[in-house]
């Protein structure tokens, strides 16, 4: 029987890493989590990283991904090629932290924002590059990488884009669908899903208006959330359900996991 998993983006609900946040990740239902590079920012000495490690083998939970950061240091789509080499110095580097919490995937922004529209082909041909050299690192430390679809004007704003990128690239490069970020597109969002198959590696969810990004809880905008379920169902995805929300600065810790743990009971009420 096709069920979801549970996952959130750990900075939808956390500001960074403490030892009282650890406590409460241990005592939720959620299955998987995603990192990124600031949530253990202030850890100096390491304790509180291998104090999260220690509470994921005693509960069961892993890391599923690790979010690659954005800044224009990290495109490695970059046209020019010494800030492309950059940005590959610091993906090698932020892929031993990836490493040493076990992600099994890392979730990458297929550009920085803006993009000179003009130069739309050089950035495809430059990440192209880039994932062909990395390829081996990472099957090398048996990860994968999925491409975040991206809004406005962004590279990977459309299907047609992830196309581009991943035309003839092996099973290590997939797709991570941002529901958030498809601007217009979201009536499209579950063909989306259905057209990807097995290139669907992981999810970022959230809902929105229809014009921009807002991250919101499922339910709260524009999204036909039953009819994304069943495009998942159809394509039997086997990622997580994972929630990358704006945080509710009105609820603490507990109850910002909470709110998310009861939106996706709804979420499995659709099935």
């Amino acid at each position: 029987m096709f069920t979801l998993s549970l996952g959130i983006s750990l900075s939808s609900v956390l500001p960074q890493m403490n030892w009282e946040y650890i406590d409460c990740l241990a005592k939720t239902p959620i299955r998987t989590f995603e990192m990124n590079a600031a949530m253990f920012a202030a850890d100096y000495d390491g304790a509180l990283r291998r104090a999260f490690c220690q509470m994921l083998q005693q509960s069961g939970k892993r890391v599923l991904s690790y979010h690659i950061p954005f800044s224009r240091l990290d495109d490695i789509s970059d046209p020019d090629e010494v800030w492309r080499q950059r940005a590959l110095s610091r993906f090698r580097a932020l892929l031993r932290e990836a490493e040493f919490f076990q992600a099994e995937m890392l979730v990458v922004h297929p550009s920085t924002e803006p993009v000179n529209q003009q130069r739309r082909t050089e950035h495809a041909a430059q990440l192209r590059r880039s994932l062909q050299e990395l390829e081996g690192e990472l099957k090398a430390k048996k990860m994968r990488l999925a491409l975040e679809f991206l809004p406005r004007l962004c590279m990977g704003n459309t299907l047609a884009d992830m196309d581009i990128f991943l035309d003839g690239m092996s099973d290590t490069f997939g797709v991570c669908q941002d529901v958030n970020h498809l601007m217009g597109q979201y009536r499209e969002i579950p063909a989306m899903a259905r057209t990807l198959k097995e290139k669907l590696f992981t999810l970022h969810i959230s809902d929105y208006d229809g014009v921009d990004e807002r991250h919101w809880l499922p339910g709260q905008g524009v999204i036909d959330w039953q009819a994304f379920v069943a495009a998942l169902k159809d394509v039997n995805y086997t990622g997580p359900f994972n929630y990358e929300i704006r945080i509710n600065t009105d609820l603490d810790i507990p109850g910002r996991l909470q709110e998310i743990v009861d939106n996706f009971s709804w979420i499995e009420s659709l099935l």
